[in-house]
């Protein structure tokens, strides 16, 4: 997507000291039930025939044109406001990198919670004195960026739960009736699906995240949590070896190989998607997060979460949850106010409520709208998550070069290229690095 361009207003930081020393800045509501400022609506107009550009980062690119019109009334709302959006979806902490780097520096920015917001905690606004503002969030969603001294340093946007995902009319068709527990089990299923003329399973294998967070669930130790078992790594008080379901993951690629062969390694998440949404393949890992994709794809397919049996038990399957995007507010920003207020409108407002909940299918992790999910997926994922039978997310834990890592090694056994001691040995070296 071509970027816009951008007229930037020279606002000078000392004049906007002096309009507000010595007196509060009284506030009001504007039309999307926000609090605004009086220096947020002087910035608001325009000067000298220029736009006011708000820049926006957008690392995920989820339901799109539901977020066009979220931003249209935005700016319908704040006459000499451009909002400028960049979609990133792919490649998107390297050009977030660049962006710093260049001093094209985004008003806001959206990272996974965990490593990648880390890295930029020194930029960012810190929430922790916006109380009214935090008040609208669940604590549990706050709590992913707050560190030990109590700063705040993201807003959450939806929660986000991933595992193996099954087109049901595909399953019924086929006559499974009972979810494998098991690879071995998987394996029967796939079987019994082929034997039916359908792809047992899709996998992205194209995209080295999505192998890399597949890969989580049989890294996951239990009784330790996501980040019980990356510290256990990092330290070398737990080896791969020590894992209770990593040779397991082997199993799983084979099922890919034997039944995707090495056309796994061509497929992107959108053609993944499709085949199970059309009903020409069963399964695949992915989240919630794809379910206005699969909607749109096909609006009548029945989906559900099948968790990724990763052990011998159904205790062992996984299911992995958390916030999947915060939003960062560049704390230098020459437009902080109105930065702050367009994440508060885009997160917590009646507007921003309809994009995650009917354009996105997503659960918000703020608490001001009585929206919910209609999807399949959304709907399947608060039934594990209210059962506590979810776990937290690894790949967000490890630092913003875990899936280049680890995913190259996960494509090269699929093609044969390396050995499982050789994959094991690659994962091994990377935890043993993380900082």
């Amino acid at each position: 997507m071509k970027k816009m361009m951008a007229v930037m207003m020279a606002v000078s930081l000392s004049a906007m000291l002096l309009c507000s020393c010595g007196q509060k800045a009284e506030e009001k509501e504007n039309q999307a039930g926000t609090t605004v400022s009086k220096e947020t609506e002087k910035a608001e107009e325009k000067k000298d025939g220029q736009e006011i550009v708000l820049k926006v980062y957008d690392s995920m690119a989820y339901g799109i044109e539901a977020y066009d019109e979220v931003i249209k009334k935005f700016e319908e709302n704040h006459p000499g406001v451009k909002v400028e959006i960049q979609h990133a979806a792919n490649d998107s902490n390297t050009l977030l990198q660049s962006r710093f780097n260049s001093g094209d520096i985004p008003d806001i920015f959206l990272n996974e919670p965990g490593a990648g917001a880390q890295l930029y905690y020194e930029y960012s606004y810190d929430w922790s004195k916006d109380a009214e503002i935090l008040a609208k969030f669940k604590e549990d969603a706050l709590n992913l960026t707050k560190t030990e001294d109590g700063a705040i340093y993201g807003l959450p946007w939806t929660y986000e739960t991933m595992a193996l995902i099954y087109n049901k009319d595909v399953f019924d068709k086929a006559g499974i009736t009972t979810l494998p527990n098991s690879v071995e089990e998987l394996g029967e299923v796939c079987k019994k699906l082929q034997e039916n003329g359908v792809k047992p399973l899709s996998i992205a294998g194209k995209e080295k995240w999505a192998l890399g967070q597949m890969a989580t669930h049989f890294i996951m130790d239990k009784t330790l949590d996501a980040e019980g078992t990356v510290k256990a790594l990092k330290s070398g008080e737990k080896t791969f070896k020590d894992l209770p379901h990593w040779d397991n993951f082997f199993k799983l690629l084979d099922l890919v190989k034997e039944y995707d062969g090495d056309k796994a390694v061509e497929t992107g998440w959108e053609p993944a998607e499709n085949a199970v949404a059309t009903g020409e393949a069963a399964m695949l890992h992915m989240g919630d997060w794809a379910q206005a994709n699969f909607t749109k794809m096909g609006p009548d397919t029945k989906l559900a979460f099948l968790p990724v049996p990763v052990g011998s038990t159904e205790a062992d399957n996984t299911i992995l949850s958390s916030v999947g995007w915060v939003f960062q507010v560049y704390k230098d920003s020459p437009n902080l106010d109105l930065a702050k207020e367009y994440c508060e409108y885009v997160l917590c407002s009646e507007d921003g409520a309809k994009w995650m909940t009917e354009g996105v299918d997503a659960v918000p992790a703020s608490t001001t709208s009585d929206l919910q999910p209609s999807g399949d997926l959304p709907q399947d994922a608060q039934k594990y998550i209210k059962a506590g039978k979810t776990n937290g997310w690894i790949h967000t834990i490890c630092d913003t070069t875990y899936s280049d890592t680890v995913g190259p090694l996960i494509q090269g056994y699929i093609l044969g290229e390396y050995t499982k001691d050789e994959v094991t040995q690659g994962f091994e070296d990377y935890f043993k690095n993380l900082q």
